[in-house]
């Protein structure tokens, strides 16, 4: 008999939810916004359809602190020292006589970073000291005063003003002695 009154308090208990399942789906559902004048944190509510973010505050303590580091201290920037005092002469002071002006700088050549032969045609990937980008350069063409006059598979010839430049593609080999105390492989 406990197994009959089990199986009817499961059935009546179902037919109790179906009940009101049926009822709540009949009953219809205000969605539109609150009327009232606040919201559910007791501050104005905004219009409907838009965010309203509460005050954030003074970050400016925030943005002092450098991030990504583990002390996170105030950024102080170094003192500036003082200008080194400045010797007063008193009586006059014989120039020096003027040092003869420098020779011209002897003018560096170009950095080879590549050659491209194809067809018979060969050109060079030179780029001029100082400078970001390298261009292509063939026979005979003009490279910041240097003139391009060989190109061979491992290096390029460059002349300016009677002066020969062999660049290698490729920096010579330093064969280094070993160290008689170093242990062999």
């Amino acid at each position: 008999m406990t197994g009959k009154f089990a199986g009817l308090a499961i059935a009546a208990v179902i037919a109790a939810l179906a009940l009101v399942n049926v009822a709540l789906y009949d009953t219809p559902v205000d969605i539109t916004p609150v009327a009232s004048g606040k919201g559910h944190d007791g501050g104005p509510t905004s219009v409907a359809g838009s965010l309203q973010f509460p005050e954030a505050g003074d970050f400016s303590e925030t943005f002092q602190r450098p991030l990504f580091t583990p002390t996170r201290r105030k950024f102080v920037p170094p003192p500036v020292a003082p200008p080194p005092p400045v010797e007063v002469a008193v009586a006059p002071v014989e120039q020096p006589p003027a040092p003869p002006p420098p020779e011209a700088a002897p003018a560096v050549a170009p950095s080879l970073l590549g050659i491209a032969i194809h067809g018979g045609a060969a050109k060079a990937l030179l780029r001029v000291a100082g400078s970001g980008t390298a261009v292509w350069y063939g026979n005979g063409e003009t490279v910041d005063g240097w003139t391009v006059s060989a190109i061979d598979k491992d290096q390029a010839v460059l002349e300016r003003d009677g002066k020969v430049a062999r660049i290698p593609l490729y920096p010579p080999w330093k064969n280094v002695a070993p160290t008689p105390n170093a242990p062999e492989l």
